[in-house]
């Protein structure tokens, strides 16, 4: 081979190498590309001021309408979400917290899943329910012993995948952060959306809920008019708190007849009459560690 092939050759190997560095380079870049834009669209990613889309029916495939248009315009995907953990925080029990959940309790029930009340402060009144459109057979009561069993059995029932919401009442002063992201965890792998109601003044600690509502009852309230409800939304996910709206909540009865119920349903600790139905299957974890679950309901 003279000396001209040779150069030739090597000029030919040259150009192969830089076109293969080129199109090394180009592919690297489109795959870091293609791999941004792919994490930018994780469904877990939260973007502070940019709250999900709604779909074309108005409202997200994996959220329930609230019942409340002026607090689902601030809820991402304009609803409840399917699952993570929720916090209500409230002054006191009996203001309208359950009024709040009202339509989400009708939609949920007609699933074929429970709706865990864990340690609840009252018995759930079934005529009430029913005439919201709540089923009360799937409605499952459970009264753990102590906070350590509490806290478990809300996990397991989150966790479960056989509840479509977990509403809990657990000691406020054996709560801690770490109890916290357990819950968070366990209703996200259960697709479960669990609800703890604690008091207002949990709102300065910290919490991996990924939604955080205040409740509180408007200083004035006339007469013959529909009781209101006073909330805050305290953290959301993709977007910032929401200061204080008042919401109309539909009932047939005062909020001071709702409180003396309450103080009825308690009397259900010392022996209440109850009546048993029938429901889907119990987890049989709950069955064996949680002390007492069972399904009933006050008539």
């Amino acid at each position: 081979m003279n000396s001209s092939n040779l150069e030739n050759s090597q000029k030919e190997d040259s150009q192969k190498e830089d076109s293969q560095k080129e199109d090394a380079q180009k592919e690297a870049g489109e795959t870091a590309s293609t791999k941004r834009a792919r994490l930018f669209q994780h469904p877990d990613l939260w973007r502070a001021g940019q709250l999900p889309a709604a779909g074309a029916n108005g409202h997200q495939a994996n959220t329930t309408p609230s019942g409340f248009p002026d607090l689902d315009t601030h809820l991402p995907g304009d609803g409840w979400p399917e699952s993570g953990l929720s916090e209500v925080l409230l002054p006191t029990a009996g203001i309208g917290e359950l009024q709040l959940l009202m339509p989400l309790l009708k939609q949920l029930s007609s699933q074929m899943r429970w709706i865990a009340w864990i340690n609840p402060p009252f018995v759930p009144y079934a005529p009430a329910l029913e005439a919201a459109g709540v089923d009360v057979s799937k409605i499952l009561l459970i009264h753990p012993k102590n906070h350590k069993d509490a806290l478990w059995s809300l996990e397991r029932a989150s966790r479960s995948g056989t509840c479509s919401l977990a509403l809990a009442w657990l000691d406020e002063q054996q709560m801690a952060l770490k109890d916290t992201r357990r819950l968070q965890l366990a209703a996200k792998q259960g697709n479960t959306l669990t609800c703890l109601f604690r008091p207002a003044a949990a709102a300065s600690q910290a919490s991996m809920a990924e939604l955080r509502l205040q409740l509180a009852v408007p200083d004035t309230t006339t007469a013959g008019e529909p009781d209101h409800l006073k909330l805050s939304i305290l953290k959301r996910r993709g977007g910032w708190p929401v200061p204080e709206m008042q919401l109309e909540l539909a009932t047939g009865r005062s909020r001071t007849e709702i409180r003396e119920q309450l103080s009825l349903w308690r009397l259900w600790r010392s022996g209440a009459a109850v009546t048993t139905t029938a429901g889907p299957a119990v987890p049989e974890a709950l069955q064996t560690h949680s002390g007492n679950v069972e399904q009933r309901v006050t008539h």
